[in-house]
């Protein structure tokens, strides 16, 4: 195996991150392939138009909602996971290096716990809110 310096291959890192260009509508490549695919199979040699797969359904809202939930958590953790890897390169090759007592780390869980306790309690008043407003919806639907 030949060595490589950092410079290479952050050289190349660099390089592969360029060629991948990531937007918003290759994201959703997947829900307007199948679309388009439907539309497709379903042509029909009649009158009748086949605006039915153009219309949304309660079913399509819900599987593009799951779908995208999908992308966004795999977005998010990604996220995280390239914060936190150059958070620790930094912390490696700073000068000086970044050393953290023990001290700071027992400060440092109990602001977490505080801040996950925080947090939970907003998600579920979130949670509740999303379940009264579903209800309203369909309610109103309904009429």
């Amino acid at each position: 195996m030949a060595t490589r310096t950092p410079e290479q291959i952050l050289a190349e890192l660099q390089a592969l991150v360029a060629n991948q260009e990531i937007t918003i509508l290759k994201l959703s490549e997947p829900i307007s392939t199948e679309i388009a695919q439907l539309k497709e199979q379903s042509q029909r040699t009649s009158d009748i138009s086949s605006s039915s797969l153009d219309a949304t359904t309660p079913a399509s809202l819900e599987a593009d909602l799951t779908h995208y939930r999908e992308l966004f958590a795999k977005l998010r953790f990604s996220y995280v996971e390239q914060v936190t890897k150059e958070k620790f390169i930094r912390a490696i090759v700073g000068d000086p290096p970044l050393i953290v007592s023990p001290q700071e780390n027992v400060d440092l869980e109990k602001q977490n716990l505080e801040a996950k306790a925080t947090l939970k309690a907003l998600k579920t008043e979130v949670a509740d809110m999303v379940a009264v407003l579903e209800e309203k919806a369909k309610d109103l639907s309904k009429n």
